[in-house]
C-alpha cells in the first residue's frame, strides 16, 4: 500500500497547526505548576505573619491550628538543621526544606509538587528554623479552578488567532509558491516545437532552484539527445534513398527483358544489409554507457580477430601481422564490443589502405595501452582524418562500404574511456587507445 502524498502547503500547514497545539499544551502545563507556586508564595506571607511574635522557648502547640481555611502544622528545627520540637497533630515531623519567597520567582528551579499538603520555612529571628505546613484544600480548590478558567479562555482567544493565522499562511504560501505553478505550466509546454524554452530559475524560490536547474540540464540533454536522433535518420534517410532508387531501377528492368544481372541486385541487398547492420549498431553504441565490470585481454582478442579475418586478407593477397610489445593488457572493456572495434579498423584498412596491414600493440604509457593498426598507404591530413570518423564519410564515393565503420570504432572507444585517432606522418596508421584496468599491477594475460 503506497503512502498518500501531501502537499507542501499541507505538509506546512499540519507543522504550523502542530506546533501550535503544543504550545498551548506547554501553557497548560505551566498554568498547572503555577497553582503550587501561588499556594507555596501565600503560605510564606501567613508563615510570617504567625511567626512574627513567636518564640523558640515556647511550644508549638500555641500557634494556631486553623488559619485561612486550612489546617495548620509546625516543626522546629536549631539553625545546625536539629529537631527541637514538634506540634502534636503531627505524626512525623517535617522535613527540613529552608527556602525564601524569592526562590519561587527564579527563572529555572526544579520543581517540587506540593499535594495536598504545603510546607514552607520561616528563619526566626534568634536563627531556628520553623517549618509551617498547612492542608490548604480550599485555597487549592480555588486557585485551580482560577487558572483552569484562564486556560479556557486563552483557549477561546487562541482557536481564532489559530485559525487566522492558518489562513495567512495558507495565503503566504500560495502567493510564495505562485512562481512554482508558473514554472510547472511553462513546462506543461515544453516540447520540440519549443525546444529552447526552459524553466526561470532565478525567478523561483531559493530552496526550490536547484531542482529547477536539474530539471533544465536534463531538457538540454534530451534536446541533444533529440536533435542527434534526427540528423541520424536523416542521414540515414539520404544514404538509402541512392540504393533503393537503383534497386527499383534494376527490378523495373527485370519486368520489361527476360534476362537480368541477379548478381548486381544481390550485391545492392548486401549493401543495404550492411548499411542497416551498422546503423543499428552505431545507434546502440551511442546510448548512455552502462557500468563495465568485464576484464578484457587484448593480446588474445587481436588474435582472435585476426585469425577471423585472415581468409579475407588472403583473398585480396594482403598481409596482416602483428607485433605484441605491450608489458599490461588488460582493460576494463566489454570483449564484444572491443572486437567489434578492431573488425571495422582493420576492415577499413583492407578496403582503403595498401599492402601489408600490421597491428602493433604497446604501452605508450603506463597507464594506456594502444592498438595500432597501419598499412603501407598514404597518411591522412588532418581534415581527412577529422572527417574520417564522421557518419557516411567516404573518401571513395565509389567504394561499397556504408561509411560508419570508424564512426562505430569511435563510439565504442568513446564509451570505454578511450579514443581513436589516425596519427600523423606515414605510414597511415589508426591508434586505438584505452585506459588499462585497475589496479595497474595486474600482469597481462596472453
Amino acid at each position: 500500500m503506497s503512502r498518500r502524498a501531501f502537499s507542501l502547503r499541507g505538509r506546512l500547514l499540519i507543522s504550523l497547526l502542530l506546533m501550535l497545539a503544543l504550545g498551548f499544551c506547554t501553557l497548560a502545563l505551566s498554568l498547572f505548576d503555577t497553582r503550587d507556586e501561588l499556594r507555596r508564595i501565600s503560605l510564606f506571607l501567613q508563615a510570617e505573619e504567625i511567626a512574627r511574635d513567636f518564640k523558640p522557648s515556647e511550644s508549638l502547640d500555641s500557634l494556631p491550628r486553623q488559619y485561612a481555611g486550612g489546617e495548620m502544622s509546625y516543626s522546629l528545627y536549631s539553625a545546625e538543621g536539629e529537631l527541637l520540637q514538634a506540634s502534636s497533630n503531627l505524626a512525623s515531623p517535617r522535613r527540613l526544606r529552608p527556602a525564601q519567597p524569592e526562590d519561587e520567582l527564579a527563572l529555572f528551579r526544579l520543581k517540587h509538587r506540593s499535594g495536598y499538603v504545603v510546607s514552607v520555612s520561616v528563619t526566626l529571628p534568634s536563627g531556628e528554623i520553623l517549618m509551617v505546613a498547612k492542608r490548604d484544600q480550599r485555597e487549592r480548590e480555588l486557585i485551580g479552578a482560577l487558572l483552569q478558567t484562564r486556560m479556557w479562555r486563552s483557549l477561546l482567544l487562541w482557536l481564532p488567532v489559530c485559525a487566522l493565522g492558518l489562513l495567512l499562511i495558507a495565503w503566504l504560501i500560495h502567493w510564495t509558491l505562485r512562481p512554482v505553478r508558473q514554472a510547472a505550466n511553462l513546462a506543461a509546454t515544453l516540447g520540440p516545437a519549443q525546444p529552447e524554452l526552459r524553466l526561470p530559475v532565478t525567478e523561483l524560490p531559493k530552496e526550490i532552484r536547484p531542482l529547477a536547474q536539474a530539471v533544465n540540464q536534463s531538457l538540454d540533454r534530451l534536446m541533444q539527445a533529440y536533435h542527434h536522433e534526427q540528423q541520424l535518420v536523416a542521414d540515414a534517410a539520404h544514404q538509402l534513398r541512392t540504393p533503393l532508387a537503383v534497386m527499383s531501377l534494376r527490378l523495373q528492368t527485370a519486368e520489361h527483358h527476360s534476362e537480368q544481372d541477379w548478381d548486381l541486385l544481390r550485391e545492392d541487398i548486401t549493401h543495404l544489409q550492411r548499411l542497416v547492420s551498422q546503423w543499428l549498431s552505431l545507434a546502440r553504441k551511442q546510448e548512455q554507457a552502462t557500468e563495465l565490470t568485464d576484464h578484457t585481454a587484448l593480446a588474445p582478442l587481436c588474435r582472435r580477430v585476426m585469425g577471423d579475418l585472415w581468409p579475407l586478407f588472403e583473398q585480396t593477397n594482403r598481409e596482416i601481422q602483428f607485433h605484441d610489445d605491450s608489458s599490461l593488457d588488460t582493460v576494463q572493456a566489454c570483449e564484444a564490443d572491443l572486437s567489434e572495434a578492431i573488425i571495422n579498423a582493420l576492415d577499413n584498412a583492407l578496403t582503403h589502405g595498401e599492402g601489408t596491414v600490421s597491428l602493433h600493440l604497446h604501452n605508450p604509457q603506463r597507464d594506456q595501452c594502444a592498438i595500432d593498426i597501419s598499412d603501407q598507404g598514404a597518411a591522412l591530413d588532418a581534415q581527412t582524418a577529422h572527417l574520417a570518423f564522421e557518419r557516411f564519410h567516404k573518401q571513395d564515393s565509389a567504394s561499397k562500404g556504408a561509411g560508419l565503420g570508424l564512426t562505430i570504432v569511435r563510439q565504442i572507444m568513446l564509451r570505454h574511456g578511450g579514443q581513436a585517432q589516425f596519427l600523423p606522418g606515414a605510414p597511415c596508421t589508426l591508434r586505438l587507445l584505452l585506459p588499462l584496468a585497475a589496479p595497474a599491477s595486474d600482469k597481462k594475460t596472453v
